[in-house]
């Protein structure tokens, strides 16, 4: 027998269902989950929430059963975006006809 709860986020609250920021009370942060049972929470101190961070940032929905060309060059667009400096950056939007 496992010791893990399971909610599922409120269908009916899609854009507010999930948000985090800094505790009101302490040094850390929240995870709110809005579920249909009512909302849960989940703290962090700033070393976990810096993991979960970077773990999420930059990771795009999961990929479709069957992935295009294009869909894998995107990917590995955004792969290189994430660790480029900021001139790279900007020759890259340049190059792909964005404004510098």
């Amino acid at each position: 027998m496992t010791d893990i709860e399971r909610r599922v986020v409120d269908p009916e609250r899609p854009l507010t269902g999930v948000t985090y920021g800094p505790t009101v009370d302490d040094d850390g942060y929240v995870l709110t989950l809005i579920t249909a049972d009512g909302p849960l929470e989940v703290e962090f101190d700033e070393e976990a929430m810096y993991l979960l961070w970077t773990e999420v940032k930059g990771t795009p929905w999961p990929d479709p059963p069957t992935s295009t060309e294009r869909d894998l060059l995107v990917k590995r667009l955004v792969e290189l975006a994430n660790g480029a400096d900021e001139e790279l950056l900007k020759d890259a939007i340049s190059a792909l006809g964005g404004k510098r």
